[in-house]
């Protein structure tokens, strides 16, 4: 018979008893002539239908609402290791902490065959996180999905299993595999150990080439230290290239917030933030030595996910939310969704020359940022000779009626210049982005065009832009950094800015990089002011009129 079987790695030299959840009650049954080489845990629950409230107010008997749900996990030793079959909710049933990371895309990216994939998961390099699923109708390549390997995570695949006798089978996975396949009891001994053969199998690397550009680190030796690592970081507050971010797909239709601690929702008036902070999420749920804070603590530490009536629909676990990069003997390793990855050093080295080799502008050495805000420093320094402000200063595009910032600053040198403090992947991943959209609506939005002259008006700069023409403005990107010495970026970022500045140089544009140094002196002076900022936005009237016209 066949059907799809879903099935994770343990670790090696584990026994049963490590590899199962310690919380949860299950009965053991035990199989084969060796006692512990097939071993089968079930446990059974019954509970009342979520659903059921909807009749309370009919009388209808309670029992009658009540379900029963029955899930098992079969444990078959190969070697050293145990391959663990699930079954209905059974991964409950496993120590998430067992487990090999990984295990089910390493095993679909052996068996699978390269040019029948039906589905790709996959996750941006950047702070702002975006997590899709890429389907194609026809099974085709890995050039069909628009994955950008130096850009992107591959998270899972699905894919059609070449054999022999054309008998169908899929597999697909991240940390559990799940395969398509002909099964019987007997038959699980043979699956499992196909299964762990396919995981050390290294055939993946001719077939996805790319893929060690950014691998899955499962050296337990390598990890520990980067473990290490990560907490003295925190123990240190030194959380700047640390961030959350969903580590799946979330369903936004019945989703009201994430909440951080559970005493907000035991009082009723829990504290929902529409999107993950680390920043607040070490503020509203602090760990009970801030100073001694271990990877096992961070482990325990859960996020939960509400709806619109405050109840709870899922919860992720800290740990598996934290992205960030350390650096470990030279290497340079990526923390995403509870993974560590190292980045090939021949990769890195690729986007370290890039980063190199882009032009330094050297236009704000003698103007340091030692302001309250980001838009008080670009209107001290636009003189509107030399520098022009366009900074909250809005344009629309013709059928969207939705203000864009088209730059920061527009000097006479023709540079557009977008600008940005220091702050982690995010901040900087914006900054990037700002900079190919504005260039996006300049060559294929002429509405725009208008907007930024009238925006000009009051100056002494003009800006004069046609598509077809050589192109003769540069694009600056800028940060504020209190650092000495260098432009500093984060590995995250650099990998960032290189897919962005290939773009904008693919349209014909020159690529420079600017460092806006901070004075400290003078910076405790600006925040001490009182009153508001007094920075305000701007809308031009023809971007009025061509509302208007829509």
């Amino acid at each position: 018979m066949k059907r799809n079987i879903v099935a994770f790695l343990g670790k090696e030299n584990l026994t049963i008893s490590e590899l199962q959840n310690e919380e949860k009650r299950f009965t053991t049954h035990l199989f084969g002539d060796v006692d512990d080489n097939l071993v089968l845990c079930l446990a059974s629950s019954t509970a009342q239908a979520e659903w059921a409230t909807l009749f309370s107010e009919y009388e209808v008997e309670p029992e009658k609402f009540r379900q029963k749900s029955v899930k098992g996990v079969l444990f078959v030793k190969v070697d050293n290791r145990y391959v663990m079959f699930t079954f209905g909710y059974g991964r409950s049933l496993i120590n998430k902490h067992s487990i090999e990371r990984g295990f089910g895309l390493r095993v679909s990216m052996n068996l699978g065959d390269p040019e029948q994939l039906k589905s790709i998961d996959k996750s941006t390099l950047e702070r702002v996180t975006r997590n899709t699923r890429s389907q194609v109708a026809l099974n085709s390549g890995i050039q069909d999905f628009d994955f950008e390997f130096d850009h992107e995570i591959l998270k899972s695949i699905t894919a059609i299993i070449n054999r022999p006798d054309d008998e169908l089978e899929m597999v697909s996975g991240n940390d559990s595999v799940s395969i398509y396949t002909e099964i019987e009891f007997d038959k699980f001994p043979e699956v499992a150990e196909r299964l762990v053969t396919a995981y050390f199998s290294e055939d993946y690397k001719e077939q996805y080439p790319w893929a060690e550009f950014i691998g899955l680190e499962s050296d337990p030796l390598i990890i520990k230290e980067l473990e290490l690592k990560l907490a003295k970081c925190f123990n240190e507050r030194n959380t700047l290239e640390f961030w959350l971010a969903p580590p799946r797909i979330i369903d936004y239709e019945d989703f009201s917030g994430f909440v951080y601690s559970t005493k907000t929702i035991r009082n009723g008036s829990p504290c929902k933030h529409p999107q993950l902070s680390l920043e607040a999420f070490l503020s509203e749920a602090p760990f009970k030595n801030n100073t001694a804070i271990t990877i096992g603590a961070m482990k325990t530490k859960n996020i939960y996910l509400l709806n619109g009536n405050d109840q709870q629909i899922d919860v992720i676990g800290f740990f598996e939310a934290l992205n960030g990069e350390v650096e470990y003997n030279g290497q340079n390793y990526i923390l995403n969704d509870g993974h560590w990855y190292s980045i090939k050093s021949s990769f890195a080295s690729e986007v370290e020359s890039y980063f190199q080799r882009l032009p330094r502008w050297d236009g704000f050495e003698d103007k340091p940022y030692h302001d309250r805000r980001e838009c008080c420093y670009l209107r001290r320094i636009a003189d509107n000779e030399e520098i022009a402000i366009l900074d909250q200063h809005w344009v629309r595009q013709k059928d969207i009626k939705q203000n864009y910032e088209f730059c920061d600053l527009i000097t006479q040198c023709d540079r557009i210049i977008h600008v940005k403090h220091y702050g982690g992947s995010s901040v900087l991943s914006h900054l990037f982005a700002q900079a190919t959209t504005g260039l996006d609506m300049l060559l294929n939005c002429p509405e725009v065009i208008p907007q930024i002259r009238e925006h000009l008006e009051d100056t002494y700069l003009s800006f004069y832009f046609e598509p077809s023409s050589p192109r003769k403005h540069r694009i600056v990107l800028a940060v504020i950094q209190s650092r000495e010495g260098e432009l500093h970026l984060p590995f995250f970022s650099k990998v960032n800015l290189r897919h962005h500045a290939r773009d904008m140089e693919n349209k014909g544009f020159k690529v420079e990089l600017a460092k806006i140094a901070v004075d400290h002196s003078k910076v405790p002076d600006a925040l001490n002011k009182s009153g508001k900022c007094s920075c305000q936005s701007k809308t031009a009237k023809c971007t009025v009129e061509l509302t208007k016209s829509t």
